[in-house]
C-alpha cells in the first residue's frame, strides 16, 4: 500500500508512534475500523494500535514522548495514551480469544497479529496496516468485501459467541450503506430466532442500542433492528416502528442538542404502549424512565387538553407538566406547535419585579404571587405598569390563606 494520507491531527500522532516504535524496536499496526475508514477514504478515525510485543512498555514510552499519561486496562492487555492537543491512542497487545459459553465475555491471552485479526467481528474490520512498512495484512478478505460493499462475519459461530455483533452489523451496514452478505444475514436470522440475544444481559443490549441512537442514521438503524427482530428481547414483538416518528426525533435533536436523545428515541420505539418494565437494564433514572413512559403514552392526552383549553393561561397549565422532551414531541407531532412555541417564550420571559418591591412579609406566598403576575403580564391579562399592585394584592391574599390554613 502506498503511504496513506492521514488526516490531521492523526498524522502528527502517528508520526510520533512511528518514532517511538523505531526507538523501541516494535512494529505497531493500525487495526480495525481506522484501517477500514482509511481505505474507504473517510477522513475521521480513531487510532487503534496492535503490537505483538509488550503494549504496556510501548504505551509508557509513547506517553513520555508526547508528555501524556497512560490509562491501563491490563486484564484486557490494552492501554490508552492521552495527551493535550492529540487524539487518544489505544494500544493493545495482539490477542487470542476464547468464548467459554455463548454470550459470555471472552477470555483473552497473548497471541500474534493474525490471531488478533481472526478474532474480530467482520472481515472489513480485520485488516491491519503496518505503520513502519505501510504493508496491509488482510487474512480474511476484508479488502474485497470493502470493494463489494458488504458486511461478512468470519465464522458461523460469530453471532452465537457474541450476539452484540448483530447490532454492530446492522449499525455498520446502515452507516456505510453496505449490504449484509447473504450467508451472514442467514446466520443473524438463525441466531435471533434461536434465542442468542437471551444469552447476554439487557445492559449489554441497551449499550448497543444507545450506540445506534448516537448515529446520524439512527432512525433507519433502529427501524432495521426492529425489522430483523433484534429489539424483541427488550420490547417484545412490535409489528412496526414508525420511521417517520424516529426521523422526527432526529430532527428535534438536530434543532436542540440539549434534548435527551435516548429518552426521545426510546419513547418513539415504544410509542402508544410503554411500560417501565421494558426499560429494565437501560440505566435510566426514575425521572428519565417516567419521561419515556409519559412521552410514549400521553402525547394524545396532552394534545386533547391543549385543544380543549379556553385560554392561553390554561394551555400554560397543561404544558407546565411537560418535560423539554415532551414539549419537543408535542410541537413536532401535533397541531399544538404554536402553543409550545408561545410557552417556550413564556419560560424565558423575565418580570422586572422583586419580592422586596411588594413590601409584604417574606415567605413562599411571595414567589407564588410573582409567578402568577409574570404569567398575567405575559398573556396580556394586565399591563406591566399594573404588575406591582397586582403582585402585592396576590401576595397578601396568599399570606392570609396560609394563616387561615394554619
Amino acid at each position: 500500500m502506498k503511504t496513506p494520507d492521514f488526516p490531521k491531527p492523526q498524522k502528527h500522532a502517528i508520526d510520533l508512534v512511528r518514532e517511538t516504535a523505531t526507538e523501541k524496536s516494535v512494529r505497531p499496526h493500525l487495526v480495525g475500523g481506522p484501517v477500514r475508514d482509511l481505505l474507504l477514504g473517510r477522513t475521521a478515525f480513531d487510532i487503534d494500535l496492535t503490537i505483538e510485543e509488550d503494549s504496556a512498555v510501548f504505551a509508557r514510552a509513547l506517553a513520555k514522548r508526547v508528555n501524556g499519561r497512560v490509562k491501563s486496562f491490563p486484564q484486557f492487555l490494552t492501554y490508552k495514551v492521552v495527551a493535550a492537543d492529540m487524539p487518544e491512542i489505544d494500544i493493545a497487545t495482539a490477542r487470542k480469544e476464547r468464548y467459554r459459553k455463548p454470550g459470555a465475555l471472552p477470555a483473552v491471552s497473548r497471541g500474534h497479529l493474525k490471531d488478533d485479526l481472526l478474532r474480530r467481528d467482520f472481515s472489513i474490520n480485520s485488516i491491519a496496516l503496518d505503520l513502519l512498512s505501510n504493508q496491509l495484512h488482510d487474512p480474511t478478505g476484508g479488502e474485497r468485501d470493502l470493494r463489494e460493499r458488504r458486511i461478512r462475519v468470519l465464522h458461523d459461530q460469530s453471532f452465537i459467541d457474541d450476539p452484540t455483533r448483530i447490532y454492530r452489523a446492522i449499525r455498520l451496514a446502515t452507516r456505510l450503506d453496505f449490504s449484509i452478505e447473504k450467508h451472514t444475514a442467514k446466520l443473524m436470522r438463525d441466531a435471533i430466532e434461536n434465542g442468542a440475544l437471551t444469552t447476554i444481559t439487557k445492559e449489554r443490549i441497551w449499550r448497543e442500542l444507545f450506540l445506534a441512537m448516537d448515529e446520524t442514521a439512527a432512525p433507519k438503524i433502529l427501524a432495521e433492528m426492529n425489522t430483523r427482530g433484534a429489539l424483541r428481547t427488550l420490547f417484545g414483538t412490535r409489528s412496526s416502528v414508525d420511521v417517520s416518528r424516529l426521523q422526527a426525533v432526529q430532527n428535534q435533536i438536530n434543532a436542540d442538542a440539549g434534548l435527551d436523545r435516548y429518552v426521545l428515541f426510546t419513547s418513539a420505539i415504544l410509542y402508544g404502549d410503554a411500560s417501565p418494565i421494558e426499560l429494565e437494564g437501560s440505566g435510566f433514572s426514575q425521572k428519565r424512565a417516567r419521561n419515556v413512559v409519559q412521552i410514549a403514552n400521553e402525547v394524545p392526552r396532552f394534545a386533547d387538553a391543549l385543544a380543549d383549553a379556553k385560554s392561553e393561561r390554561h394551555r400554560f397549565r397543561v404544558l407546565r407538566h411537560a418535560s423539554p422532551e415532551m414539549l419537543s414531541v408535542i410541537a413536532a407531532t401535533t397541531p399544538a406547535a404554536p402553543s409550545v412555541q408561545r410557552y417556550t417564550e413564556y419560560q424565558s420571559f423575565k418580570l422586572p419585579l422583586r419580592g422586596n418591591d411588594l413590601l409584604v412579609p417574606v415567605g413562599p406566598h411571595i414567589a407564588k404571587a410573582l409567578e402568577r403576575t409574570r404569567e398575567a403580564v405575559f398573556t396580556g391579562e394586565i399591563t406591566s405598569d399594573e404588575a406591582r399592585d397586582f403582585a402585592r394584592d396576590l401576595a397578601l391574599r396568599y399570606l392570609n390563606e396560609l394563616k387561615i390554613e394554619n
